[in-house]
Parts: C-alpha cells; sequence; structure tokens
C-alpha cells in the first residue's frame, strides 16, 4: 500500500483556502467524494501512471467509451482538442485515455484539486492556482503548448448543468482559441455523449436558487463517478478548424469560442 498516494479531501482544502473545517464537515465531504474507495483504489493501483491508471480506473468501474467520426481525428496529434463537460470527472477520464492511446501521449487542463491525484500528474496540467503554484502551472501549460503532445480542454471549465431548459455547458471561455493561435495548433472540436443522474441536477437547480456561494454539485462529481458503473459513452469528433483559418478572419477570441461552442453541442 503506498500512503502517500492518498486523498484527504479535509488537508486539502486547509491547504487552498488556509482555513480548517469542522471535523463533521470533513467527515461529510470525505462521504460525498468517496474518499475511502478512491483511496483504496489508489493504494492498490497507484503504481500505474497516467493512461495506464485512466484505463485501470475505465475497467474497475466496467465504463465503455468509443469514438463516432473517429476517421476525422488529424494525423498528427498536436492539436488543441476541445470538448463540452457533461460529467465532470469521468468524461475527462475517458478522453485522456482515448486521446493518450491513440497519439502515445496527452496533456489535460484541469482544476487543481483533479491535479492532487498523482497517478494522472503526468497527464494533466493544472489551472485555478493561486501564488506560487500558480507561476508553476503557467510555466507548465507554455512548455506543454511548444511541444508536440496534444492538448484537451474543456473552455466550459465547469460540469455541464441545466441552463436555459436543456443540460448543456455554461459559457466557454476563450482562452483556448488564444492558446491554439499562439501554439499554431488546429482545434479539434468534440461531443461526449453523456450526463449525470438526474438528481445531480434536480439538486443543483434546488441549490442555485437558494443563492449559496459553495458550489455543491462539484463536491457531488465524485458521487457521480461512482454512478457511471456499468455505462457506455460515445465521443462524437467534428471536423478540425485551421489555427490560420481562425488567424486570418479577423474575429474575435469571444466570437470564434462560442461558435466552436455551438459546434460541439450540435455535433450527432
Amino acid at each position: 500500500m503506498n500512503n502517500e498516494l492518498e486523498i484527504h479531501i479535509g488537508k486539502a482544502i486547509e491547504a487552498k483556502t488556509g482555513k480548517k473545517l469542522p471535523t463533521l464537515a470533513v467527515r461529510l465531504l470525505e462521504r460525498l467524494i468517496h474518499e475511502r474507495e478512491i483511496n483504496a483504489f489508489l493504494c492498490q493501483y497507484g503504481d500505474l501512471d497516467g493512461i495506464s491508471f485512466s484505463k485501470q480506473l475505465l475497467d474497475e468501474l466496467n465504463v465503455s467509451v468509443e469514438w463516432k467520426y473517429e476517421e476525422r481525428l488529424p494525423l498528427d496529434g498536436r492539436a488543441m482538442f476541445v470538448s463540452n463537460h457533461p460529467l465532470g470527472a469521468m468524461d475527462g477520464i475517458s478522453l485522456s485515455y482515448l486521446l493518450g492511446t491513440r497519439y502515445g501521449g496527452i496533456q489535460y487542463l484541469v482544476n487543481d484539486i483533479l491535479y492532487n491525484i498523482k497517478p494522472l500528474q503526468s497527464v494533466f496540467l493544472p489551472v485555478n492556482t493561486y501564488g506560487a503554484q500558480k507561476r508553476e502551472s503557467v510555466a507548465l501549460l507554455q512548455k506543454a503548448l511548444a511541444g508536440n503532445m496534444p492538448i484537451g480542454s474543456f473552455p466550459a471549465g465547469y460540469c455541464s448543468r441545466y441552463y436555459d431548459g436543456a443540460i448543456q455547458d455554461r459559457a466557454w471561455k476563450p482562452s483556448f482559441i488564444k492558446m491554439a493561435i499562439e501554439s499554431k495548433r488546429d482545434i479539434v472540436p468534440m461531443r461526449f455523449v453523456g450526463q449525470n443522474s438526474s438528481h445531480f441536477y434536480l439538486i443543483d437547480r434546488i441549490w442555485r436558487k437558494l443563492g449559496s456561494k459553495f458550489d455543491l454539485c462539484t463536491a457531488l462529481l465524485p458521487d457521480e463517478m461512482f454512478r457511471t458503473r456499468g455505462k457506455s459513452f460515445s465521443v462524437i469528433v467534428g471536423t478540425p478548424i485551421l489555427w490560420q483559418t481562425i488567424a486570418e478572419s479577423g474575429e474575435s477570441a469571444q466570437i470564434w469560442c462560442d461558435r466552436i461552442r455551438t459546434i460541439v453541442h450540435q455535433l450527432s
């Protein structure tokens, strides 16, 4: 057993915020995120790394995922692969495995909480960090963009929720457009087909009406990951968009960002 790999949500939150949560709150969060089950998996398979770890997690939960229109994928993986973010956890694991297996590696932009899962640090690039950690993450991102490895991103930066009468991403952030142009990477739009449980969206709608600043549903995402056990998902690939087309269009990054978001949500 490798106890160094274990995650401890209470300590992680304290390190990030500088505040220590009450013991009762920590115990509740531990149950919400399935801390015991996750740590058991980490202890058993912690010797695996990156893509191999992702594959083992998919196998452990008996989750299958397949490409649709795989022929649209570029031969050269040096591109920016962007997708909707319907699941919040298993979609990232699945896409890291699919793209990493196809191209021999992958670097996926994720929040710094997910970056705490050490066996996945070789395929994850941390964002939303602060202070010295932010400077380190920027350096890692710049190195990755300059390299030849595929870059994956969920431009919403946030799991899909119920908006405007449909389950969809919130507005995308245009930073991926700027990164694609600066690093001369074509953009490959992808739609991950799937959604979380009905009670996840119900809780989210109720919670938002209450006006709470604490994002309860983000804390529920590990539970949603375990709920994917035995399910099958598909990833629909769209037609790659040349970075030169975007750079020479004269249109803003936000216009292209919104356009690609629409393309992704309409893929079928």
